[in-house]
């Protein structure tokens, strides 16, 4: 009999194989929906920053907010920050004053932040302390300049009355993101919906209605579904702000909510399963449990544990650089000199056994490469002692020589140890 012959229940198994297998990729193709096609855009919304994610992860840094008072009532002012635990420094921008008393305070919209023709913000940090004076540098475009906004084919004239420089406002640095994100992705089926994960607190402080500048300028930069999730762990709360959510989103914009859950469609990878459940899967005896801990208490007996330190850099995206250097370039040399900071790690180590932490350090890079005010922006190591050595360490550093320009630099070092 053939190989492919039929069983008695009409098809071999390969054939039945061959078959489910065809169906599923006729599916995938036919209908667009494998995780590879999905774009799955979404706005994560917390207490203190917003972050878009997109293709199954959040590959765009997050973006800090304020919420400022009077004048810019309720405002979601956008932030920078160094690293997570600096307070930060408002940004300012070149706005369309509407309404013109307010400088577009209650309202953050496509068509009211002005951009470059690289689609950038005309933006600048503030002055003072936590940047809330505007900065002198930024400059209001002189009169007949011809400036765009966020909204497409927007280029325009501008004249006396119609630019003011504002904080710039957070919204608008989502709203920016997603416009690219959806330029570079338009050809994915599910580019014109979106899911807003929304932390609890905005229901139970009654503050969802100050999300509606987003939920607004979704609508006008072409989304036409929008589904809401709520980090909340009172399922009941949680399934009641979502409902009420959806139904404030419609009202306020006309957006729908898609008709299956975007989040049900996502394909999870299966996890592989722990030491313990695979020791339990394999029903490995008592008896031989005890023999193996009984031998391996033995060998231990006589040896002594011993921390061993390392330092973790970050991404080259959490390097913040200011100046003629590239945040590539300082991290390279950092991790060259790796060896010596875990050397004064590992020292410090036998003093002060088991402490770690991270330490933030600020400094200058010249021009020839020489390091000069180096500081310590933060620590959360608890050993002043330890913290002034890596200082000092990174202050005897030297970079590659650039043509001019000094660089101004804030890197993160995590110190961590393991038992040995």
């Amino acid at each position: 009999m053939s190989k492919f012959a039929c069983n008695e229940n009409g098809l071999s198994k390969k054939s039945r194989l061959l078959f489910a297998l065809a169906v599923v990729v006729s599916l995938c193709f036919g209908y667009g929906h494998c995780w590879e096609q999905d774009l799955m855009l979404n706005v994560n919304v917390r207490d203190d920053y917003l972050v878009v994610g997109a293709l199954g992860w959040f590959p765009i840094p997050s973006v800090y907010y304020k919420v400022l008072d009077y004048p810019y009532a309720h405002r979601y002012a956008a932030i920078e920050k160094d690293f997570e635990e600096d307070p930060g420094r408002l940004l300012w921008a070149v706005y369309y004053p509407f309404p013109r008393y307010m400088y577009s305070a209650l309202v953050a919209t496509p068509d009211s932040v002005y951009v470059d023709g690289k689609g950038d913000f005309l933006s600048m940090e503030g002055e003072g302390d936590l940047g809330v004076i505007p900065p002198r540098d930024l400059k209001l475009p002189a009169e007949g300049d011809s400036l765009a906004t966020l909204s497409p084919n927007s280029m325009r004239r501008i004249w006396r009355g119609d630019a003011a420089i504002a904080p710039l406002s957070a919204f608008d640095v989502i709203v920016s993101t997603l416009i690219r994100v959806r330029e570079a992705y338009a050809d994915r089926w599910d580019a014109d919906r979106i899911t807003l994960c929304i932390d609890g607190s905005f229901f139970r402080q009654n503050r969802f209605h100050e999300l509606t500048p987003l939920i607004t300028a979704l609508k006008e930069i072409g989304f036409k579904y929008v589904w809401v999730d709520v980090y909340e762990l009172d399922e009941a709360f949680r399934i009641s702000a979502m409902e009420w959510a959806h139904q404030e989103i419609y009202r306020l914009s006309g957006l729908e909510r898609p008709k299956i859950n975007p989040s049900g469609d996502l394909r999870l990878v299966e996890t592989r399963p722990s030491i313990m459940e695979e020791t339990v899967r394999k029903k490995i005896s008592k008896k031989f449990s005890d023999k193996f801990f009984t031998e391996s208490a033995g060998r231990m007996k006589d040896y002594k544990a011993k921390a061993f330190g390392w330092v973790e850099f970050l991404w080259t995206k959490d390097v913040k650089v200011r100046g003629s250097r590239s945040a590539e370039d300082v991290a390279e040399t950092m991790r060259q000199r790796s060896p010596g900071l875990e050397h004064i790690y590992n020292k410090f180590l036998k003093k002060k056994p088991r402490f770690k932490g991270r330490v933030v350090l600020r400094f200058e890079i010249a021009p020839s490469g020489e390091v000069a005010r180096p500081t310590v922006a933060y620590s959360s190591t608890g050993y002043e002692e330890f913290d002034n050595a890596i200082r000092d360490y990174v202050g005897q550093m030297t970079f590659g020589e650039v043509e001019s320009g000094n660089a101004k630099v804030t890197i993160p070092l995590t110190f961590g140890f393991s038992i040995l």
